[in-house]
């Protein structure tokens, strides 16, 4: 769908990977909106033309806010993304990256969103494999509580789906690099290059 009528909501939205998701979108047409609650996020990161709204994706008010907007798709890019603070702050992870996502959609389900988009990871959901390189059906065995974050943020969009309808799709990055991201982070290595 590139109808400007369209409306897409980005979580995460003034992050690295959000703004740009942000930007791709605007330019096919739709009608975006950056959800974000800046801890991590900066207001500059947010293309021109895009509407910048500052919320946590575990605030009460999202139901609500979902249900006004209407959006036709949720991209969902809000996470604690740090697997150090995982490991060091377990229910913090938990905390964003289950709750959160469960706000998420539970708030999607109950505005009639259309479809979401999951962003996970490719690295953590896999633990340390047997098989390289790893395919998608590869055993998932998550090592740290921000991988097992992420793989059961996929099994409650699947569940989403099957109990809902609420169509989804899961997208499992690597190694992303490239303009706006923070190269003092954990997941920087490869910008530092």
């Amino acid at each position: 769908m590139t109808e400007s009528s369209s409306t897409v909501v980005v979580t995460g939205g003034a992050g690295f990977i959000g703004s740009h998701v942000c930007q791709a979108y605007r330019d096919a047409g739709w009608n975006v909106i950056a959800l974000d609650n800046l801890s991590s996020g900066k207001p500059e990161n947010v293309p021109e033309g895009v509407e910048l709204v500052e919320m946590d994706i575990r605030s009460d008010g999202l139901s609500q806010f979902m249900h006004d907007r209407r959006p036709t798709l949720v991209n969902h890019h809000a996470a604690q993304i740090d697997v150090r603070i995982s490991v060091a702050e377990p229910r913090l992870d938990a905390s964003i990256n289950v709750d959160g996502w469960l706000n998420v959609l539970e708030s999607s389900q109950a505005a009639d969103v259309d479809r979401v988009v999951y962003v996970s990871s490719g690295g953590v959901v896999y633990g340390e494999p047997d098989q390289l390189p790893t395919g998608e059906r590869v055993a998932k065995a998550p090592i740290s509580p921000y991988g097992v974050s992420k793989l059961t943020g996929e099994h409650y969009m699947f569940f989403f789906r099957k109990v809902h309808g609420l169509k989804g799709v899961a997208l499992r990055y690597s190694n992303v690099y490239g303009p706006r991201q923070n190269p003092h982070g954990e997941a920087g290595v490869i910008a530092l290059f």
